[in-house]
Order: structure tokens, then sequence, then C-alpha cells
């Protein structure tokens, strides 16, 4: 599995540095996972999905770095993140609380996560990557839909809140965001699709997956998130 990542960023790596160099604003390193071994034998596997990266491992135009480093960085940082209580993807809100209550739920199952981000190149900086670095990635860098082909998560989190249409770049126009929050009366409500929904991947349909609020942005309780996701893994 490494190694097909690793052929895949490194098929695009060359053009993209080059691009790179010629950018007027400052791009971070793109965030190039790699797994462990217990990700890729596990039984249950899911993905959580922030938005970008507020900075990664020096600037993208310098063009310093190597895939296979990228990729260990990558593997060091996520190797620590219970270390990370203090920031709202990482912590209790989030990744960790997901974490701690799938792996009991399944507890007959070897369950095992990985992190990934929407858009693969932030700012080197903060906030959502400027234009000029989401069309870099967009031209040289369109890798989301590649990775998860290889990486193949059974659940998908995407904590990713207003960036639906950045889920519609890499999966296409069909996929569906459908409300999963009901009114007093049982009906489902259509206004709630922003503080939670299911998300239906085309050609994926196996894959069980919804879309949450930013973690920082966050209104619904997680639980609520939780049995969303439980009873969508076991009405499978």
């Amino acid at each position: 599995m490494n190694e097909e990542l690793a052929a895949l960023y490194n098929s695009k790596w060359d053009r993209l540095l080059a691009e790179a160099g010629k950018l007027s604003v400052d791009a971070a390193n793109p965030l190039l996972v790699k797994v462990d071994q217990k990700y890729i034998d596990s039984d249950t596997k899911v993905m959580i999905v922030g938005q970008e990266t507020d900075t990664w491992c020096d600037k993208l135009n310098d063009g310093e770095h190597t895939v296979e480093k990228l990729m260990d960085v990558y593997h060091g940082y996520f190797s620590k993140r219970s270390e990370y209580t203090g920031r709202g993807f990482w912590n209790k809100k989030n990744f960790k609380y997901f974490e701690i209550k799938l792996t009991k739920h399944f507890a007959n199952r070897d369950v095992a996560f990985i992190w990934n981000n929407i858009s693969k190149i932030g700012n080197d900086g903060r906030g959502k990557p400027v234009d000029e670095i989401k069309d870099l990635e967009r031209r040289y860098f369109n890798i989301f839909l590649e990775e998860f082909k290889i990486l193949r998560p059974d659940i998908v989190i995407f904590t990713t809140g207003d960036r639906d249409l950045y889920i519609e770049h890499h999966f296409g126009n069909e996929v569906a965001f459908l409300p999963k929050l009901s009114l007093y009366d049982g009906s489902l409500e259509s206004k709630t699709v922003n503080l939670l929904a299911e998300v239906q991947l085309p050609r994926f349909d196996a894959v069980k997956a919804i879309r949450l609020e930013h973690p920082s942005r966050r209104t619904l309780d997680k639980a609520i998130s939780l049995h969303v996701i439980k009873n969508l893994v076991e009405e499978a």
C-alpha cells in the first residue's frame, strides 16, 4: 500500500515542484499519507478527513523535500496524535472521540484509522487554500481519489464543514448529501443537512460515509454523529 502511494505521489512530483516554484504565494508541502501494518491488515478501515493543513513541513515553493521524506513526516506526526489534546481536529471532540468509540463498538474486529485532508496542499499559513494554491493542486496534484482507491476505507468521516464542493470535485457531481436528522414527527429535515449528512459516493457503494461540521465550529453533539455512523454500518 505504501509503495502504491509513493508511486502515485512520485508520478506527479517533478511537475508539481516545477509549477510550485512559479507561485506568487507561499504553499505548504502536501499531506502525503503513509500507513502502518495495522491499517493494512485491519478488518475495518476508518478515514477521518479534515479540510487542509495550516502550514506543513516548510514551503512547497522551495522544493526541498522528497516524497519519501514527506510520507515519513506524516507517519511520525500521526503516530503522536494522542499528544495533540489541545487541537480541535485531534481531541475528544473529534478524531480521538471517534477512534475510541468506534474501536469499542467494533470490539470483535481489527479497526484502524487514517487521517487525510480534502485539500492536499494548504497555505503556508492559515485558512482555506487561496485560489492560486487550489488551482495548483487541481491541475498538478489531483490525487485524492487515487489515494482513496489505494487506502480502501470502509468508513469515512468528512469533518470538512462547508467544503461539499471539494468532495464533489474529487468524486464527481453524482455525490449525494442526504439529511439524517429528524423532526419530532419523524420526518427528515433537509435544512439540517449542513450539520450532518450521509455521503453517498458514486462507485463506492460499500463505503459508509458522513459529513460533519468542522470541529472548531461544530454545534451538533458528537454522540449523534456516532449513532448515525453505527446505523449506516449496521444497515449494510
